[in-house]
């Protein structure tokens, strides 16, 4: 034990040297300074809308906003509508997380000439200025609209306040008054909310579309015949039914007929698409389809100023088993491309899909292949399906509602990928093996829910940005790190994560989500954070936290990003110094100001036990014998 006197001593002067630092640390600036000017709002920390991309870049002044300087963080943060900033600033969490605020600017109405259109948007012939919240009025009741909620407007001028009030039938009120109002905002739980009916939506959408295996059949048509001029001469709504063997393709689909198969192969030359799809309401059922060609990416997509718009002509014109293009509410059922070294179905521009019970196998090195399914302006059901060796097991490209669900993928570079894609729902997948990622969402969408899957030796299990989005009910095992987020506005709840070299990380520097009910088991680090203010996740279990409880409340906190506490776990050594009276002394000290915990973690009342116990002991078997030791996911054949 020699080695703990001069680590006590550390600790000590330390501690010392903190409490000298406090009143600095407390209060941010000098009491006596003046208060901060304004900022443009484009340096802010922004929140409340749910995706950069529901702001316009000529809508500066239709949404009213407020900027906040707080006393702890480096900051300032923004907020689109004056609800989404009184619903934040005398919530305790973010007391806690940046301190209290110094001073808050609104933007300004007065001299706009302010007025609310027949689609109630808030319209004015001037960019507002910014003034003080204090010195401010503010128009309530205006019928006004933006993306973050109803409009309350601020005037610095009360008589213009009046005349606004009077001209769109709204009320004026004080800061103060606003002050004592409660507000919800929109946020991951209410993503959750809409599961539901999100599951009961796609069912509906396959039943519908699963009308289309009911069609007359109208010609069988056997091996020696030409299958083209069969589904160019069968009449609309009927079904050309092919006998069992080898069909040459490519051949086209122009007008909505059902091709059955059941024992078919369709085999391309190995050049562009197999089956392409130029009509609405085809169906496409029981086909083996190979000899795919090879090009993923259009080559004569030239680079521009859009970069997604350069991915649509890159990645939407590759080859494919199916290609559909301007192909409203196709199907796709049963059907297997047992090696593609492109995609498996492309959807571009093909809106009301379903895609259910498809094998798709790319090469053996991911690097060489590309798609399972692809979908581009296209929101599709895809279920029950599997993917191995590909590069993406499903790649979304602006295809907002999409549902994908009960799929298994294997061996790709991401399992799921997500590019400009919100109100998607990623349901009870199983994936393992994946390269770069299970389930990434990139490119800030907004409103996406993923829900029940399971991930398994993957970089990265779940990876989210964006916001107002809900993961629920999954577990990772076995990855780098199992989920990592910079979303905002989310909420975390009920997932398992455990033997990760990290369980969770979070990159947001705006803490505003919530992550609660979840269990941290047998990870290397339970948890990470980068730079940042403290944030607080409330009642998860952590492996190892209540090691030492001493009974009281502020004693049971734990801190996962701290050098100790986050390997209590994994170390006696770390558990002795946990329980010292210096250390405990740092604690508190360090709890007293969010502005010596940046960068940090903190759950105030960690759970003893595991508050997921089935998905506890499925992770456990996940862990020991990979996907081959649970529940396959229904695509699995």
């Amino acid at each position: 034990m020699d080695w703990w006197l001069p680590r006590r001593w550390t600790v000590g002067l330390m501690l010392c040297l903190l409490v000298v630092g406090i009143p600095i640390a407390l209060f941010g600036i000098p009491v006596d300074s003046a208060a901060p000017e304004p900022v443009p709002f484009e340096d802010t920390r922004a929140i409340g809308v749910a995706s950069a991309e529901e702001v316009a870049a000529d809508d500066t002044a239709a949404i009213p906003r407020v900027q906040v300087f707080y006393s702890q963080y480096q900051y300032v943060i923004g907020y689109y509508g004056l609800s989404t900033a009184l619903a934040a600033i005398d919530e305790p969490t973010t007391r806690q997380q940046y301190g209290h605020p110094l001073v808050t600017y609104v933007t300004d109405y007065s001299n706009t000439a302010p007025s609310v259109g027949d689609d109630s948007r808030l319209d004015t012939e001037q960019v507002p200025a910014w003034t003080a919240a204090s010195d401010a009025v503010f128009v309530v009741d205006s019928g006004a609209q933006t993306p973050a909620g109803a409009a309350i407007v601020p005037f610095s001028d009360r008589d213009e306040a009046t005349a606004f009030a009077e001209q769109t039938g709204g009320r004026v009120v004080s800061w103060a008054t606003l002050g004592e109002q409660s507000f919800e905002t929109d946020d991951g739980a209410v993503v959750r909310d809409r599961v539901a009916a999100q599951r009961a939506d796609a069912d509906s959408w396959v039943a519908e579309r699963t009308e289309l295996l009911d069609r007359q059949r109208s010609v069988t048509v056997g091996p020696d015949d030409d299958l083209q001029a069969a589904i160019d001469d069968a009449p609309n709504g009927t079904t050309v039914a092919l006998a069992p063997g080898q069909y040459p393709g490519p051949i086209e689909i122009d007008h909505p007929i059902t091709l059955r198969g059941p024992g078919a192969t369709i085999a391309g030359d190995g050049e562009g698409s197999v089956i392409s799809v130029t009509a609405d309401r085809v169906a496409i059922q029981g086909l083996t389809i190979t000899g795919v060609g090879n090009q993923s990416r259009n080559p004569d997509a030239v680079a521009g100023d859009r970069w997604d718009a350069n991915i649509e002509l890159g990645y939407g014109h590759g080859d494919a088993a199916i290609a559909a293009t301007g192909a409203n509410d196709t199907l796709v059922a049963d059907v297997t491309v047992p090696d593609t070294p492109a995609n498996g179905v492309l959807l571009r521009r093909s809106p009301g899909g379903v895609v259910t019970n498809l094998s798709v196998a790319g090469p053996e090195d991911w690097r060489d292949g590309f798609m399972g399914v692809i979908a581009m302006y296209s929101p599709t059901v895809i279920q029950h399906s599997a993917v191995t060796d590909g590069r993406d097991g499903v790649y979304l490209h602006r295809s907002d509602g999409t549902i994908i669900r009960n799929n298994t993928f294997r061996e790709n570079r991401y399992g799921v990928h997500l590019m400009y894609s919100s109100g998607v729902l990623v349901a009870d997948n199983r994936m393992a093996g994946q390269s770069y990622g299970g389930i990434t969402v990139m490119t800030d969408p907004t409103r996406n829910a993923i829900v029940g899957n399971l991930v398994h030796n993957t970089s990265t299990g779940i990876s989210t940005s964006g916001s107002n989005s809900y993961l629920a009910h999954n577990g990772v095992t076995d990855s780098r790190i199992g989920i990592t987020t910079t979303a905002i506005n989310s909420l975390y709840e009920h997932n398992v994560v455990r033997h990760n070299e990290q369980g969770m990380r979070t990159g947001s520097v705006v803490a505003t989500s919530e992550v609660t009910a979840n269990d941290f088991i047998s990870n290397d680090r339970h948890a990470g954070a980068s730079a940042g203010p403290l944030r607080v996740w409330r009642g998860n279990h952590w492996e190892g936290a209540l090691t030492t409880p001493s009974g009281r409340t502020a004693d049971r906190a734990y801190m996962p990003t701290d050098p100790v506490d986050g390997q209590r776990h994994r170390s006696t050594t770390r558990r002795t110094v946990a329980a010292s009276p210096v250390y405990q002394g740092l604690r508190e000290l360090t709890g007293a100001s969010p502005g010596l915990r940046s960068g940090s973690i903190l759950d105030p009342g960690p759970v003893e036990t595991p508050q997921n116990p089935d998905l506890v002991e499925t992770t456990a078997t996940l862990h020991t014998d990979g996907l081959a030791g649970v529940p396959a996911a229904p695509s699995e054949r």
